[in-house]
């Protein structure tokens, strides 16, 4: 079993999402959140889970150096629970949608389904989640 599908396995069973991974000889760097919000405890849990899997031991008898952390305020949106953590906040998104401007940027209005609401001064569009190349807080 290769050290990606390791990795996976161990956030999923601890009930958080694999976002993205940068691995070389003995250090691995994983991007990992989960609906509630990561927390520093999580982190902790998680990377000791990491440490004590047996696969991970076998692969790495001497040990394996872990950065594990959040997906930063600036990574892009990209499982619903995310959408849905940041209702009501300013939102820029990225799309392949004809008449409409790109970026279209608003307010994150609502989440249902796999759609996404997004409403400024001129007026509102839903999007599918199919249709987003890239959806960001806007920082301001």
């Amino acid at each position: 079993m290769e050290l990606v599908a390791i990795l996976e396995r161990i956030i999923r069973e601890q009930g958080a999402y694999f976002f993205d991974h940068t691995a070389s000889g003995d250090y691995a760097k994983l991007v990992v959140d989960t609906e509630e919000g990561i927390t520093l405890d999580s982190i902790t849990e998680l990377t000791r889970a990491i440490k004590d899997d047996e696969k991970i031991n076998e692969l790495f008898p001497e040990g394996i150096r872990l950065e594990v952390t959040s997906p930063g305020i600036d990574y892009p949106m990209t499982e619903m629970f995310q959408y849905r953590r940041n209702i009501d906040r300013p939102v820029r998104v990225t799309h392949e949608i004809d008449n409409l401007p790109n970026p279209f940027e608003g307010n994150l209005a609502e989440v249902e389904d796999r759609n996404v609401t997004i409403e400024n001064k001129k007026g509102s569009y839903t999007f599918n989640l199919s249709q987003i190349d890239n959806c960001r807080l806007v920082i301001r």
